[in-house]
């Protein structure tokens, strides 16, 4: 039998990022400063650079509920996209990550640059003085390998109480 093991990482996020600028008018955010923070943010995230072979223009994707205005991939194999609402500054850009677009970039940062890159690393990649930004929604992930473990059964023993799942320290 195999070694059993346990993978532990994260799935698929969404951020928000926030402009930093105090002070503007209507115009300012949809003619300039949303373009300014999403253009940042992709060159922070490298993302232009591993993605070379794909198009990055106005998604053809359906946008985050309540955003107007997107990019995205054009004829990638994931869900990569960016978004803001033209008239509502204070909803901000949103940036979505699925499952398979987060390992695909892990996956080419690593081959290009030579080092792992994670979520708290990558948090340092992003930062600006263009935006402040926060984690919106993360979906972990834990994946038990070799542990012969009837899925089912567990299932069944959480919903009825038997097994109680925890975070942090106990």
């Amino acid at each position: 039998m195999k070694d059993a093991k346990i993978e532990v990482g994260v799935d698929q996020f969404t951020l928000v990022l926030q402009t930093t600028k105090v002070k503007f008018d209507f115009d300012a955010w949809r003619d300039e400063i949303a373009e300014a923070m999403l253009s940042d943010f992709m060159k922070n995230s490298k993302m232009l650079d591993l993605f070379s072979e794909l198009d990055f223009c106005k998604a053809d994707t359906k946008l985050p509920e309540g955003y107007t205005l997107g990019y995205a991939f054009k004829n990638s194999s994931f869900y990569f996209v960016t978004a803001y609402h033209e008239a509502f500054q204070k909803m901000g850009i949103i940036v979505k990550f699925s499952s398979y677009a987060w390992q695909e970039y892990q996956k080419r940062f690593e081959l290009t640059y030579g080092y792992p890159i994670h979520l708290h690393s990558f948090f340092q990649l992003i930062e600006s003085n263009l935006y402040d930004f926060r984690l919106s929604r993360i979906d972990p992930y834990v994946d038990f390998f070799n542990y012969g473990i009837d899925i089912a059964a567990l299932k069944r023993s959480i919903e009825q109480k038997r097994t109680e799942v925890r975070y942090g320290k106990y």
